[in-house]
């Protein structure tokens, strides 16, 4: 038993420890934590320790603390922040700092001065501006730092690898490794400035260079870039002149199947008299359901359908209320908007379905998106139904067989699709509703993958 303790001890004191700095973390519940957790989960396995630097509070819609569960010796520190344009917002509508939505791409309206505007209003919102640039949460980098360098020393870390958004968790994370002479892998679930998001904060130029001098500074001492999306890096490695393009690698998002049984049928009773159409995640800007709503209707007044046989279940936040679209449309009762559910209230009503839906807008901008859903919906085995330019994750449904895509806005297109999934439906109602194993999204895979680039850095010196 003493040899046993003993080889214990010396298996731990020789992991490697890498410090994750993330704003985006659990109970945050907020899609962008998943990668973090999953990362923290697998890496053990492949001979690092994780350790997160991450934020006490913060900003977000939804709080969930389930998945710290599945991470309970993963050591995290959390610091201070300080958001005053996020409290500034919160009282002008009267709700606490939380109620912002929560998006992988936030943006804040910021359009120019209305001719005949005040001098002071100009004033506040300038000084609006140069508290969200390059976002609410940049205070939060004087406020880490000093707990990071401790992190850092007493933890004895050996890299550090930072996930935005927010970016301000790169400007920590780069000011960190630095300082420690440590390697520093940048992580993009979503990008900086090539955000397509990124035009509608309508920064003037002189913020627009400002933002841009952190990104190549952090960008220029970063040992290497990770991205979620192949399409995000083609993007990164022409940037800054193809200064990074020997520096990027893809990891995407993925599935774990540890959360589920691949051996589980998840029929339920009565599941086979209607057929159900469930899309998961938040709703916002172009990502909304207007369009499908209303050719979903057309449809159903076309081929006379009977309301009782069609079901549409959204799950997660949304920028607006559809109340009204709904009660227009005759879908009351039809189409439901359930709110924040946790994931793992979530994962069993994948299968269940019998369409996924997924909503990116049309616009070209959105072609290397690649949501996190989509791999949910991927391993769910169940049909999908994306409105998408062509790109990356209309590619990926395209490769794994699972569902259709339509990249415009044509509706007698969708209503001629609708039709053809309710006439598959009737005529497969008694499928088997299961998950299914893609090894190419297995979240452990993907981790080594991470668990390599860290051993190369730092193989590196």
């Amino acid at each position: 038993m003493r040899r046993q303790l003993d080889d214990v001890a010396s298996e731990t004191r020789s992991m490697k420890k890498v410090l994750i700095v993330t704003y985006v973390f659990p109970p945050m519940a907020a899609v962008g934590g998943q990668r973090l957790v999953n990362f923290c989960k697998f890496l053990p396995e492949y001979g690092w320790e994780p350790v997160v630097l991450t934020v006490q509070g913060g900003t977000n819609s939804a709080w969930d603390e389930s998945p710290l569960a599945d991470i309970p010796n993963v050591k995290i520190y959390r610091t201070r922040t300080f958001e005053p344009l996020q409290q500034w917002e919160a009282r002008q509508r009267g709700n606490k700092p939380q109620a912002k939505s929560t998006t992988e791409t936030p943006t804040i309206s910021t359009a120019p001065a209305a001719s005949g505007q005040s001098f002071l209003s100009s004033i506040k919102r300038t000084v609006r501006l140069a508290l969200s640039v390059p976002d609410h949460a940049i205070f939060w980098v004087p406020l880490g730092f000093a707990t990071g360098k401790r992190v850092i020393r007493e933890e004895k870390i050996d890299a550090v690898f930072s996930s935005s958004p927010p970016v301000s968790a790169h400007l920590l994370a780069s000011a960190l490794a630095h300082s420690a002479k440590l390697p520093h892998i940048v992580d993009f679930r979503d990008l900086w400035t090539l955000n397509h998001a990124y035009p509608l904060r309508r920064y003037p130029e002189a913020f627009v260079r400002y933002d841009r001098f952190w990104e190549r500074r952090v960008l220029s001492r970063a040992a290497h870039v990770t991205t979620a999306s192949p399409g995000f890096s083609s993007q990164m490695e022409s940037h800054l002149d193809g200064r990074l393009a020997s520096r990027v690698t893809t990891i995407t998002n993925g599935f774990d199947y540890r959360e589920v049984d691949l051996t589980k049928d998840f029929t339920t009773p009565g599941s086979h008299d209607t057929m159900r159409f469930f899309y998961a995640g938040s709703l916002y800007g172009e990502f909304n359901p207007i369009f499908f709503l209303e050719c979903l209707q057309s449809w159903m007044t076309q081929d006379q359908i009977d309301p009782t046989s069609v079901q549409v279940d959204f799950y997660g936040n949304s920028d607006r209320d559809y109340s009204i679209l709904v009660e227009r449309l005759g879908l009351t009762g039809r189409v439901t908007f359930h709110g924040f559910k946790s994931r793992k209230e979530l994962l069993p009503l994948f299968p269940q379905a019998d369409c996924l839906l997924l909503f990116l807008g049309f616009g070209e901008q959105y072609a290397t998106v690649i949501p996190a859903k989509v791999f949910d919906y991927l391993a769910a085995g169940t049909e999908i139904l994306a409105l998408a330019p062509a790109g990356v994750s209309t590619g990926l449904i395209e490769k794994y067989n699972a569902g259709s895509a339509l990249h415009t806005s044509d509706r007698e297109k969708l209503i001629a699709t609708l039709r053809q999934l309710y006439q598959k439906w009737k005529t497969n109602k008694d499928r088997k509703r299961m998950f299914r194993h893609i090894p190419e999204i297995d979240r452990r895979q993907l981790t080594g993958e991470l668990a390599k680039l860290l051993d190369r850095m730092t193989a590196q010196g």
